[in-house]
């Protein structure tokens, strides 16, 4: 999860005008796949519940984008979900690779 949010971050860093219609696009890959990964018993349901806090921080940031939030503040959030995601992978070790694994 967080290679994900990196990527972004890393896009508007580079000057990528990140949209809410993007986010959403990622919103609904990571509920799709958190989804799968729980019914395949790659993840524990204490990893799904956890990471659905991140999943749920994107879709603030999505919200806020909506509403012209400034790009300071709107850093300032994927930073911090950033953050969250780094502690999700090492609470639970090998759960962004196999997120990552599910995308074609």
């Amino acid at each position: 999860m967080f290679s994900s949010i990196k990527s972004i971050i890393d896009n508007k860093t580079n000057g990528m005008i990140i949209t809410s219609n993007m986010l959403n696009i990622e919103i609904e890959y990571i509920s799709k796949t958190l989804e799968l990964m729980r019914d395949a018993q790659q993840i524990s349901n204490d990893a799904y519940l956890d990471s659905g806090s991140i999943q749920g921080g994107l879709s603030v940031v999505s919200s806020l984008l909506e509403h012209n939030m400034s790009d300071s503040e709107i850093e300032s959030l994927m930073q911090t979900l950033y953050s969250r995601a780094m502690i999700l992978e090492d609470k639970y070790p090998g759960f962004n690779t196999i997120l990552e694994s599910y995308r074609h």
